[in-house]
This record gives C-alpha cells, sequence and structure tokens, in this order.
C-alpha cells in the first residue's frame, strides 16, 4: 500500500495556515539553487508559480491521479 502523507488539512479551519509564508517560499527557492537549479526570485512570476505548485501539493494532491485511481 502508498499510504501519502500530503495532501493535508490547512492549520486553521478558514483555510488559511499560518506555517505557509513567503519565507517558506523563498526558502524552497534557496534550496533549489543549493543544488544548481536557477535562483528563484528573479522574477516575480517564479516566485508565484511555486507558491502556487506547493499550495497544490501540500494542501490540495493530484486530482489527476486521484481521478485514474478510482
Amino acid at each position: 500500500m502508498d499510504e501519502r502523507s500530503y495532501p493535508i488539512e490547512p492549520a486553521e479551519p478558514d483555510g488559511d495556515d499560518p506555517r505557509f509564508t513567503f519565507g517558506f517560499v523563498h526558502e524552497v527557492g534557496e534550496v533549489f539553487a543549493r543544488h544548481g537549479f536557477p535562483q528563484i526570485g528573479r522574477s516575480w512570476r517564479d516566485h508565484l508559480e511555486l507558491q502556487q505548485a506547493l499550495y497544490r501539493f501540500i494542501y490540495v494532491g493530484d486530482t489527476r491521479t486521484e481521478r485514474l485511481a478510482s
């Protein structure tokens, strides 16, 4: 069985999560750079798209995979 840890529920009932901050997204971008990928943050759009991808992974999941599994 392949039990997943993500997606999770947000920390707050209103859907907000204080852990999901600009700093969190920025630090993930820094990890990319340390591993040889281009630096995130030279463009606001790079930061926004990384933020959206992380949000989907953490809170939403991959609905395409879920549809295929059912």
